[in-house]
């Protein structure tokens, strides 16, 4: 028997980390069970807690070569690797990114090479290499069409052993592979590019896998595997490094899926340059996107830099004036508040240092950039700011103290009024589900892409939904309340975290139970925005 590890993708097309199931890891389990071989599956979370490991043939995948913050899971350590290939006395096999550049550290630093710890270690499609295996090859090559079309299927099933299953549990879907600039070398710090011309799954295909994973019982997904998801069957690849979007295409793919009535549905990474480029077909499209997916969806912008000596290179996606019209775009199409309480489609900004041709002057240009977002009133959903990877390239320096003091200021003059707009206070953010317990507080998210983080300032049981009011604004986070709340049951705890009650708590539940909503009027007005009897 073959058990598979998971420990998580985090790449930048990609995301694997609870309470995403990759897609990559799921068509492993597909090549398997097509080459007649039996599998166990088990999460790195699961190993750290005792879960021993079965079989004579492990697969290890890592995927996670820019890992950043999380909530709940950790991607797998290379400590963590070594002690597993050590106790492990079968067949090691390491699969993922970690296996073609390497374990990562976080942005800054180099990549660790993990191949001489395994039997195998491998540099094609990993689904591609097990199957042949399996069969008593050995080859690095890429997956066929019908393989990747059959095991996307076949391997639906594992999401059955996943610990988030069914919920909150989200399905990254792959819509491609590969970018639409390629031929031009792409941006000088990603991997996408290295695969050559852009691989476009069928529509078809796409929604037969995501008909299977709900079948299972699968409710949330993602078409997050993707460079740029405007870019998904756009006319032009390989003549233009500015394709034009294939509005048909995505339409057919976006109503396909919706006809299976996913709970939650939807994209990541879009290039800033091709709506800008493109502003007819990415209007359209956009508003494919608020028709057919969930409120709370973000494009996330592969921006990187506002410095044109940075941009110019490394190659990069776009100039600044391409990325500010792609957000007014964005804005103009999706900043209406949906039923969530999240605005249905807004814009996220990624910003890169380490980069070659950086200069202090890269950071003001940036912070300038931002702050012009601010004065015209725009959204951005989240910031991402981090330490480029190194993939074996020529390090540039990354200044410490200028790379915090432009966090911290982000945080300060961006992030938290930004919020402030997108959830202002006595907002209700619907459908939250309670992760974990922190101390005295509990943490959780809506599902989705980029959620908020939202802190109840009190202990409450885990792994259920709730209305959250909004009470206060951290820089990338929010406090809230459950809401509503019966008056006549609701704890002291959390009744003293309610704004303007604290010292009225004691009183309120000396005096219950209440009869009608006049009777509670005496503890202030504020009171009814909160609660019911």
């Amino acid at each position: 028997m073959i058990t598979i590890i998971d420990g998580y993708v985090d790449e930048p097309s990609c995301l694997g980390v609870p309470p995403f199931i990759s897609p990559y890891i799921r068509y492993i389990c597909g090549a398997i069970k097509d080459a007649g071989e039996d599998y166990e599956y088990l999460t790195i979370d699961e190993w750290r807690k005792g879960k021993k490991i079965n079989g004579n043939v492990l697969i290890i995948y890592g995927g996670a070569v820019i890992p950043g913050k999380y909530l709940r899971g950790m991607p797998i350590s290379f400590k963590e690797f070594l002690n597993i290939c050590y106790q492990f006395k079968g067949i090691k096999i390491l699969c993922g990114s970690c296996a073609k550049f390497g374990f990562g550290q976080g942005g800054g630093k180099n990549l660790i090479d993990g191949g001489k710890f395994v039997d195998y270690c491998c540099k094609g499609d990993d689904d591609a290499f097990v199957y042949d295996f399996i069969n008593g090859e050995i080859s690095n090559r890429k997956r066929k069409k019908e393989e990747w079309k059959k095991w996307s299927v076949l391997g639906a099933e594992l999401v059955k052993h996943h610990p988030d299953f069914p919920q909150p549990l989200i399905a990254e879907i792959e819509t491609y592979r590969g970018c639409v600039r390629w031929f031009k070398g792409g941006c000088s710090f990603c991997i996408e590019p290295s695969f050559g011309r852009p691989e476009m799954r069928d529509e078809r295909d796409i929604i037969n896998e995501i008909r299977e994973l709900a079948k299972i019982g699968v409710k949330n997904f993602r078409l997050g595997c993707q460079t740029c998801f405007f870019s998904y069957k756009a006319r032009g690849i390989g003549k233009s490094e500015l394709p034009k979007p294939n509005v048909d295409a995505i339409k057919r793919l976006l109503e396909g899926i919706s006809n299976v009535k996913p709970q939650i549905l939807h994209i990541d990474n879009v290039n800033p340059a091709i709506v800008a480029e493109w502003e007819d077909e990415s209007r359209k499209i956009a508003k494919i996107i608020v028709k057919y997916c969930s409120p709370g969806n973000t494009a996330a912008f592969g921006m990187e830099s506002a410095d044109e000596r940075v941009i110019e290179e490394n190659n990069l996606n776009a100039k600044p004036e391409q990325v500010l019209k792609a957000i007014e775009i964005i804005n103009e199409e999706g900043k209406e508040t949906g039923e969530n309480g999240m605005p249905y489609f807004l814009p996220g900004i990624n910003i890169l240092f380490g980069l070659k041709g950086e200069s202090k002057r890269t950071y003001d240009l940036n912070l300038n950039f931002l702050r012009e977002i601010i004065n015209r009133n725009l959204l951005l959903r989240r910031i991402n700011i981090r330490q480029v990877v190194y993939f074996g390239k020529e390090k540039a320096r990354v200044n410490v103290k200028l790379f915090k003091k432009f966090k911290r200021i982000v945080n300060e003059e961006i992030n938290k009024p930004m919020l402030k707009k997108i959830l202002p206070k006595k907002s209700i953010l619907k459908n939250v589900f309670l992760e974990i317990n922190i101390g005295k507080y509990t943490f959780g998210r809506q599902i989705g892409s980029y959620p908020v983080l939202v802190c109840l300032p009190y202990k409450t049981n885990l792994n259920r939904f709730v209305d959250v009011k909004i009470s206060d604004h951290g820089y990338r986070s929010v406090t809230g309340i459950e809401y509503p709340l019966n008056i006549n049951k609701v704890s002291y705890d959390i009744l003293k975290n309610v704004p303007k009650l604290k010292n009225k708590a004691a009183d309120i539940i000396k005096n219950r139970p209440f009869k009608d909503i006049n009777e509670i009027k005496r503890f202030g007005e504020e009171i009814l925005e909160w609660f019911v009897i």
